[in-house]
């Protein structure tokens, strides 16, 4: 990473590449101004995993000033079923007494399936982040933070109040 003293924005949103030409426009910042990380369905599970980590590290490293969160309306992402999921990994080998003993243990609270599908509604799950971010005792309390929901093919966004 190469430092520099140029304030930045941190765009944290979902896998699908067709909104990044839209944030210059939502965040009104440069392209070179955004750092994007990705992730499945926007969704920040813990507040002490890799997703926080991954936030806390690049705001205190690239000099970051807001923090945008860029949900898809109408995602895929939010399509996909835990069982769709579940389904899939017994295919794939994992046995059913991996699964239920990662339930039993309550690694993931008492069901696996609702883990893995996560909130469906893409406003409420920008709004838990948002929240999350602002009571997170690592967050600068200087720090903006946005949530907006996009439109891949029309490039329509609102806000995420």
């Amino acid at each position: 990473m190469q430092k520099t003293n140029e304030k930045k924005a941190l765009v944290i949103t979902g896998l699908n590449e067709k909104l990044h030409p839209f944030f210059p426009v939502i965040t009104n910042k440069k392209a070179e101004q955004l750092i994007i990380t990705m992730s499945f369905g926007t969704i920040i599970s813990q507040p002490y995993g890799c997703m926080i980590r991954n936030i806390i590290m690049t705001v205190y490293a690239e000099n970051i000033e807001e923090i945008y969160f860029i949900g898809e309306m109408d995602s895929k992402e939010q399509m996909i079923s835990g069982d769709e999921i579940l389904s899939k990994m017994k295919e794939a080998g994992i046995s059913k007494e991996t699964i239920e003993t990662i339930e039993y243990i309550g690694a993931v609270g008492s069901s696996l399936s609702s883990w893995l599908a996560g909130e469906r509604d893409v406003k409420k799950i920008i709004t838990e982040n948002i929240e999350l971010l602002k009571s997170h005792p690592l967050i600068p309390k200087t720090l903006s933070i946005y949530g907006f929901t996009a439109n891949a093919e029309t490039g329509e966004f609102e806000a995420v109040e």
